[in-house]
């Protein structure tokens, strides 16, 4: 498994272990919310994708005016994956309508070439049908994460059945109404933790 640390600062700096699929060490640091505080580190790139709907999302553009979350991962992956998309759909399930409303949970397939639109579209309404999937081609995507400092890692050659596994960061990001990065939850927060992070922020927005 190959590790990656990067460094996001807002105001702060604030250490980030990215890994592959498989277990992640989590850091602790100072924030008042379960996740950390990445406010201002990141802005949600100018990328064009292709939705799980096979409709064309920009995503900054169509993210505009809702809490965003954004994870980078794909449908094969037996574990990061699909334990992130089930603990943000309870998440998600323990808001009211009024928060459900105001938020995005944007999936970004790191395998496009296996991941099309309608296998997304699948995939994802297993855990929530209005969690949105997005794929691109290999460049969009790579230079997409590069941005959010989100590590993607595919193998050159495919094991003896034709597979592969994708290497990719595992941590959520939260991103504001106006594009602007709010919080990163590691792998394995906790649904209950992230709904409360979230309450927390749509509760302040809305006072």
């Amino acid at each position: 498994m190959r590790t990656t640390l990067t460094t996001a600062a807002a105001g702060a700096a604030a250490a980030v272990l990215l890994a592959g699929c498989g277990p992640q060490a989590a850091t602790g640091d100072d924030s008042p919310y379960n996740g950390s505080e990445v406010k201002g580190a990141f802005t949600l790139p100018d990328a064009d994708f292709t939705d799980s709907k096979g409709e064309e999302y920009n995503l900054k553009e169509d993210s505009a005016g809702a809490y965003t979350a954004v994870f980078f991962g794909f449908t094969n992956c037996p574990d990061i994956c699909p334990t992130t998309m089930a603990d943000m759909a309870q998440a998600v399930a323990e808001l009211d309508e009024a928060e459900r409303d105001r938020l995005n949970v944007v999936f970004v397939t790191a395998d496009p070439d296996r991941d099309d639109p309608e296998l997304l579209d699948m995939w994802l309404s297993s855990f929530d049908p209005s969690f949105t999937g997005l794929s691109g081609d290999l460049e969009t995507t790579d230079a997409a994460a590069a941005e959010l400092g989100i590590s993607l890692d595919r193998p050159e050659k495919e094991d003896r059945e034709g597979d592969y596994q994708v290497g990719h960061g595992s941590q959520v990001l939260l991103f504001s109404p106006e594009g602007e990065s709010e919080l990163m939850w590691r792998y394995q927060t906790g649904p209950d933790a992230i709904a409360e992070d979230l309450g927390s922020l749509l509760e302040a927005e809305g006072a």
